[in-house]
């Protein structure tokens, strides 16, 4: 009889040792969060274009703008991507709709610098190609 309440008594500490372990997995938020994801890109996406605006010279906003698009592409891109490969986002389309929102708010913000810069970019061709591929690195983050 011992050797029995025992026995049960081992099972029931695995099987509750099992169960804590799942329930702790279906509790923990995903890593590809969109409104996570979204915010992270629109608050980087402000961040960048204020480097370009609030700059006394358009060219050191715009080296500064690619210097710091430079240190979070990859990041950002992997965020992005997981986002995108994750089955809630997938099945979500109240998610990719607002996700196709916030890319075309982001790009056009960021492709705005262009109109913005027109006549310094006239001036310096260099300034030009600079923002040119500023432009083109920020809408390589939204390529999959």
């Amino acid at each position: 009889m011992r050797r029995r309440r025992t026995k049960a008594r081992l099972a029931l500490a695995c099987c509750l040792a099992l169960l804590a372990g799942c329930g702790g997995a279906t509790t923990t938020a995903p890593a590809s969060d969109p409104d996570k994801v979204m915010a992270e890109l629109s608050s980087f996406t402000d961040e960048l274009a204020r480097k370009v605006e609030g700059a006394q010279d358009p060219a050191a906003g715009v080296a500064e703008a690619q210097t710091l698009l430079d240190s979070r592409k990859a990041g950002l891109a992997s965020s992005i991507k997981a986002m995108k490969a994750s089955p809630g986002f997938q099945k979500d389309q109240e998610a990719r709709r607002k996700w196709l929102e916030a890319e075309v708010d982001d790009t056009t913000r960021v492709s705005g610098l262009k109109a913005r810069l027109i006549e310094p970019a006239m001036r310096d061709p260099s300034l030009g190609r600079r923002l040119d591929k500023l432009v083109a690195d920020y809408q390589e983050l939204f390529k999959d």
